[in-house]
């Protein structure tokens, strides 16, 4: 195997996980599939992860119903693995997100400040993030 290749690897796959992504499982109880798409997506442009991983990362973050869905039907439903092609499949199992323009819930502060409180303490119960 290419030693710059598997030198690219180990860096998207540390700089995936040390961005903390966010976790989705399926539901809106926790994180909108809208927030989890725009923080996967943002993560990969700021940390340069190479388009050959991003599919194998993101699916890493899915848990509870949408670790299931994927390991039952995703997996054997995209044969590309381009993350457009994986992104097209989460919306038809669990959109719609906002079009464009429209009131997306990851424009929310109050939905940003859940996301960290969840990402950086572990929980938000209640509408509210408590350390």
């Amino acid at each position: 195997m290419d030693p710059t290749r598997v030198a690219e690897d180990r860096y998207s796959i540390s700089s995936f996980y040390e961005s903390h992504p966010l976790l989705f499982d399926g539901t809106r109880r926790t994180v909108s599939l809208a927030v989890w798409l725009y923080d996967t997506e943002l993560i990969f442009h700021t940390s340069h992860i190479v388009e050959r991983l991003q599919v194998s990362l993101a699916s890493r973050c899915l848990v509870a119903d949408a670790r299931l869905w994927w390991m039952t039907i995703g997996e054997r439903a995209l044969q590309d693995r381009t993350w457009a092609h994986f992104r097209a499949l989460v919306i038809a199992r669990y959109g719609p997100i906002p079009e464009e323009g429209a009131d997306e819930p990851y424009r929310d502060p109050e939905i940003y400040r859940d996301m960290y409180h969840e990402r950086y303490y572990g929980f938000v119960a209640d509408g509210h993030a408590y350390p």
